[in-house]
C-alpha cells in the first residue's frame, strides 16, 4: 500500500477496505472519502474489476504491429523496448524518439483494420489517433477522404545477429585502441553494431580509407548527413572533425567528416571496406552474407545513401529503374552490391558503361522488377544517410501509389459501366451512376459503356502531383473495417512529437484531453497581455470581448443535467452508435434502443458539479482549452445496471451502491468490460468534441491535445512484489495514469491555476522508479476536496432558500476570482476554490514521479448553474 500525501483517517480507512479484497493498492495526494472506493484510489485486481471506479481508457495497436527504428529493422509492437530506436515524424524530419520506455500492454480490446491505397495495413482500437493530412484522427473516424501519412521506409523484421566477426590480422597498437572501446572481440549482437554498418557502408561508397592507414574520410553534402554520420561516429569512440569547401562554381558545397584513426582505418579495412583507389576484393565482406537480412539491409542502406542514384520520376508518371555505379580495374564492387541486392530477393542486372580509361571499367547495376520493386527496395533498403534520397522517395512513392489508385479506380469503373450495359441499364443512367460512383468524366464512362476505352497511356497531372510533406507523404484510406478483440499495446514515450512509425504509418503513442491553441491572450481579449491581467486581474473581469466569449461558451455547449446538445453539428451519427458493444444490452421493452437515444442526445453536452469548460492561458500567454466531464447519463446507467444484475436484480432496476467485483474472463463481467470501454469511448468522443468546439467559437485552431483520464479500469502487466510481471485490472478513481512519458492534464478550481504534467522517465533501478512502480504508474487527477459540498455551500429547499448556510459565503468566492481574474459563468459555492486543496501542495506531494510541463492560469470558467445537481458522478 503506498499513500502519497496525508488524508482524513475515514479516506485511509476506505482504502484499507479496499486492500482487503485488491492485490495492489495506492492513494494519490488529492484523494479523500469517494462512494466504496476513495477518489484518488488505485487498484490492482486479478482478472476482477470494481464496478464503482470506472472511467476511460487509452489508445493502442494490435501485437505484432511493425515498429519502424533507426537501426534498419522492424520491431513487433509488444517487444518494443527503450534500447530500441524508434522512429517517429515530428513534422519537419523522420527521426529517432526520445526519450522513450517501449510498449506496454493495454489488455485485449476490439480493433479496427485500416487499409491504405498503397496496400499497407495497421490494426487499432477505435481510439488510436493516426496522423492525416487535416490532423490527428481516430482510428474510427477514418474514411476514403482521409489520407495518411507514411514513411516511405519500414524496414524488415528484426532477426537475431550471428556471433562474432572475425576481424582478421590486426597491430597490437589498433588491437588495443579498439578493446578500450569494447569494439574486440566484435560481436554482431553488440547494441553499435548498426552504426558499424552505417559508417562501413557509408566509407565503401562515398569514403575514402588512406593507403598508409591513418585516416577515414567520409563526403556529405548537407548539415543533417554530417550530424547524423558525425553520431555515428562518435557512438563507436572516435571524435571526427571537419573540413568543408566547394570544389567549383556552381556546385554543392562538401562536407569532409574525417578521423585521423590508425583503429578506426584497421577496423574498417578489416571489414572489407576497400582502401586507397577502391580496389576491391573479388568477395568482400563474406561475413556479411552470415548475418540476418536485416544487417545486410542496413549496410546497402548507407552504401546506396552514397552511391544511389536519387529516385525520380518520369513525365508519365512512372519510376524509372534505381541505378548504382561502380568503377574499377575489376568489376569486383558491383558484383559484390549484385550479391547484396540478390540475397535480399531482388532480381538486378549488370552492363558495363562507356569505355575503360586508365585501365578502370564503369559498370552500371539496374534493380529490375519494374515499379512495384523499386518502391520495395525503399521501403526494405531505403537511404539511411541521405536525407536527399528519402524526400525523393517520399515523392517517387506518393506518385507512384496515387498513379496506381488512378488505373485501379478507372479501371473498376470500366467494369462497372459495362456491367450496367449488360443488364440493359439505360445508357444516361449508367453514365451517370459511374460518374458519381467513381468520379470520372462522362465521357470516360460512355466510351467505358461502349467498350470502347483502352487502357490510358498516359496518367494526367493530378495523378502524377506529389502529396509529400518532406520525408513523409500522404495516402488515401482505402478501407476501415472491424477486425475483433485481440490483445495491444501502446508505446509510452516523452518524446514532443508523441508519435511514432508502425507499420509504415506515423501514429500518435497516447490521447488526452485539454488542447493548446494558436491563439495569444490579446486574441481573447481587447489585447491583453498576460502581464496585464496578473498586475490588474479586473483588467480581464473587465474585458468585454474576454466576457463575450464566455456568453457564447455559455449558450453554445450544453451544461447541467438531462441536457441535449442543441449544436447543429451535434456528433449524433458517431460511429460509437453502432458498436457491437451495444448488443450486450437487452432490448426488451426497447431498453436498449432508448439507452441509446439518450446517450446520442447527450454526447457532447458537459454536466454540473465539478465539471467545466475553460479558457487558460499558459507561461507563454498561449491559449489552452480544458474540459471536465465523463460518460454522462449513459456510464452512470450502465454501472447502475451491473450494481443491479450484480445482487440478482434486473436491467434497469435500482440497486444499492456496494463493492462488486466481476470476473471480466466471463459472463456478466465480460458484458461489463464490454460497456464500460464504449463508456469511455463515449467520453473521449464528448470531450474531444467540447473542446474542439470551444477553439472554434474562439477562432483558434488547434495544435496540442493532452486527454486526462480517470474512474477507468485497464488492462496492465506490472511487477509483483516478488518482481515477476503480472497482468491486473487496474482501477482509477479519480486518478490518472502516468507511465514515463505519458501527459496529463489537471485541474485546480475555478479560481486556481491547472497544469500539465508528464510522467517522468527514471532509471529502473533507482527509487524514484520504484515508487512509480508502487504507484501503478498513477498521478492526482486535481487538487482534492477539503470539504463535501453540503459543507461548502449549506443546506437550501428545492425552491434555492437557505436551510443552513455553508462555510463559503458568495462574497468570499467572488473576492478570490477577482483577486486571481477569473470570469466565471455559472459555478455554486460548492466549487468554490476554498473548498478545494491547493494544487501545487498536491502535486508537491507527488515528488518527482511526474514533470510540470505548463502551468495554466484560468481566464473564462463556465459551469453548470449553482442550482443544478449531477447524479452521474462521472
Amino acid at each position: 500500500m503506498k499513500i502519497f500525501g496525508e488524508h482524513q483517517e475515514n479516506t485511509i480507512r476506505q482504502l484499507q477496505d479496499v486492500a482487503s479484497r485488491a492485490d495492489r493498492v495506492a492513494l494519490m495526494a488529492d484523494g479523500h472519502v469517494g462512494y466504496i472506493m476513495p477518489i484518488g484510489g488505485v487498484a490492482g485486481y486479478r482478472d476482477k474489476v470494481s464496478v464503482v471506479g470506472v472511467g476511460f481508457d487509452i489508445a493502442c495497436l494490435v501485437a505484432e504491429t511493425p515498429v519502424t527504428t533507426a537501426d534498419g529493422y522492424t520491431v513487433p509492437i509488444e517487444s518494443a523496448a527503450p534500447g530500441h530506436d524508434v522512429l517517429c515524424w515530428d513534422g519537419a524530419a523522420i527521426r529517432p524518439v526520445s526519450p522513450h520506455i517501449g510498449a506496454v500492454a493495454r489488455g485485449v480490446k476490439e480493433t479496427l483494420t485500416v487499409e491504405l491505397n498503397n496496400g499497407r495495413t495497421i490494426h487499432a482500437t477505435g481510439d488510436h489517433e493516426i496522423l492525416t493530412r487535416t490532423g490527428w484522427k481516430r482510428t474510427d473516424e477514418l474514411s476514403p477522404a482521409d489520407s495518411v501519412a507514411c514513411s516511405p521506409f519500414v524496414g524488415l523484421p528484426y532477426e537475431p545477429p550471428v556471433g562474432e566477426i572475425d576481424t582478421g590480422l590486426l597491430t597490437p597498437f589498433a588491437r588495443e585502441e579498439l578493446a578500450k572501446r569494447d569494439l574486440l572481440p566484435l560481436r554482431a549482437d553488440d547494441p553499435r553494431m548498426p552504426a558499424v554498418l552505417r559508417v562501413l557502408g557509408y566509407a565503401s561508397g562515398n569514403g575514402h580509407l588512406t593507403r598508409n592507414g591513418k585516416r577515414v574520410s567520409l563526403y556529405v553534402y548537407n548539415d543533417r548527413d554530417a550530424a547524423e554520420l558525425r553520431a555515428d561516429i562518435a557512438s563507436l569512440g572516435f571524435a571526427p572533425r571537419e573540413h568543408r569547401r566547394v570544389k567549383a562554381e556552381g556546385l554543392k558545397e562538401e562536407i569532409n567528416l574525417y578521423v585521423d584513426s590508425v583503429a578506426l582505418h584497421a577496423l574498417l579495412a578489416a571489414l572489407g571496406s576497400p582502401v586507397g583507389k577502391k580496389n576491391w576484393d573479388v568477395e568482400p565482406m563474406p561475413w556479411l552474407f552470415e548475418q540476418p537480412a536485416w544487417m545486410r539491409a542496413h549496410y546497402l542502406s548507407a552504401f546506396c545513401s552514397a552511391e544511389m542514384m536519387t529516385p525520380r520520376v518520369h513525365r508519365n508518371g512512372t519510376i524509372p529503374n534505381l541505378q548504382v555505379k561502380q568503377s574499377g580495374a575489376a568489376p569486383h564492387s558491383i558484383g559484390f552490391v549484385a550479391r547484396l541486392v540478390r540475397s535480399l530477393g531482388f532480381e538486378a542486372s549488370i552492363a558495363p558503361s562507356g569505355v575503360p580509361r586508365n585501365g578502370r571499367q564503369s559498370w552500371v547495376l539496374q534493380l529490375l522488377g519494374g515499379q512495384r520493386e523499386q518502391l520495395r527496395f525503399i521501403a526494405e533498403v531505403g537511404f539511411c544517410r541521405s536525407v536527399e534520397k528519402r524526400r525523393a522517395s517520399a515523392v517517387a512513392a506518393s506518385v507512384a501509389w496515387k498513379g496506381e489508385a488512378y488505373v485501379r479506380t478507372r479501371d473498376t469503373a470500366k467494369i462497372e459501366a459495362r456491367a450496367l450495359r449488360a443488364a440493359n441499364t439505360p445508357w444516361k443512367q449508367a453514365i451517370t451512376q459511374v460518374s458519381e460512383q467513381f468520379g470520372v468524366t462522362e465521357g470516360f464512362a460512355y466510351h467505358s459503356y461502349y467498350e470502347t476505352r483502352g487502357k490510358s497511356r498516359r496518367l494526367p497531372g493530378a495523378a502524377t502531383a506529389p502529396d509529400v510533406s518532406g520525408e513523409v507523404y500522404w495516402v488515401a484510406v482505402e478501407r476501415v473495417t472491424p477486425s475483433g478483440p485481440v490483445a495491444v499495446y501502446d508505446i509510452v514515450t516523452g518524446d514532443p512529437a508523441h508519435c511514432f512509425v508502425a507499420s509504415g504509418m506515423v501514429v500518435h503513442n497516447c490521447g488526452n484531453c485539454a488542447i493548446r491553441t494558436d491563439l495569444r491572450v490579446g486574441d481573447v481579449t481587447r489585447g491583453l497581455e498576460l502581464d496585464e491581467i496578473r498586475r490588474n486581474p479586473h483588467r480581464l473581469i473587465s474585458d468585454r470581448r474576454a466576457n463575450r466569449a464566455a456568453d457564447e461558451l455559455q449558450g453554445t455547449i450544453s451544461f447541467g443535467i438531462g441536457r441535449k446538445n442543441e449544436a447543429d453539428d451535434a456528433p449524433v451519427d458517431h460511429p460509437l452508435f453502432i458498436d457491437p458493444a451495444w448488443y450486450a444490452i437487452p432490448n426488451t421493452g426497447g431498453y436498449r434502443d432508448t439507452l441509446r437515444e439518450k446517450a446520442r442526445r447527450q454526447l457532447g453536452t458537459v454536466g454540473s458539479g465539478n465539471h467545466y469548460v475553460d479558457v487558460f492561458a499558459d507561461e507563454t500567454g498561449a491559449v489552452w482549452v480544458g474540459v471536465h466531464f465523463g460518460s454522462r447519463g449513459f456510464g452512470h446507467t450502465v454501472a447502475s445496471d451491473f450494481l443491479s444484475l450484480s445482487q440478482g436484480g434486473r436491467w434497469g432496476e435500482r440497486a444499492r451502491e456496494k463493492e462488486v467485483l466481476l470476473d471480466v474472463r466471463d459472463g456478466v463481467g465480460h458484458d461489463y468490460w464490454q460497456l464500460m470501454e464504449l463508456a469511455g469511448r463515449y467520453a473521449y468522443a464528448g470531450r474531444e468534441w467540447v473542446a474542439r468546439k470551444v477553439v472554434e467559437l474562439l477562432g483558434g485552431t488547434e495544435q496540442e491535445i493532452v486527454h486526462n483520464h480517470h474512474n477507468f479500469a485497464w488492462r496492465e502487466t506490472h511487477l509483483s512484489p516478488e518482481g515477476e510481471p503480472v497482468e491486473y485490472v487496474v482501477v482509477r478513481k479519480g486518478a490518472t495514469p502516468a507511465f514515463p512519458g505519458q501527459k496529463g492534464f489537471i485541474g485546480g478550481s475555478m479560481g486556481d491555476d491547472a497544469v500539465i504534467v508528464e510522467g517522468t522517465a527514471a532509471p529502473e533501478d533507482s527509487e524514484l522508479a520504484a515508487l512509480q512502480r508502487d504507484a501503478l504508474f498513477s498521478t492526482v487527477h486535481g487538487a482534492g476536496r477539503v470539504m463535501s459540498r453540503t459543507e461548502a455551500a449549506g443546506k437550501r429547499t428545492r425552491g434555492g432558500k437557505v436551510k443552513q448556510p455553508g462555510k463559503i459565503s458568495a462574497k468570499m468566492a467572488e473576492e478570490w476570482l477577482a483577486r486571481k481574474g477569473v470570469i466565471l459563468r455559472g459555478g455554486g459555492l460548492d466549487e468554490a476554490p476554498q473548498a478545494y486543496r491547493r494544487l501545487p501542495k498536491v502535486l508537491q506531494a507527488q515528488g518527482d514521479t511526474i514533470t510540470i510541463r505548463h502551468v495554466l492560469q484560468p481566464l473564462v470558467v463556465v459551469m453548470a448553474g449553482a442550482n443544478e445537481i449531477d447524479p452521474y458522478k462521472d
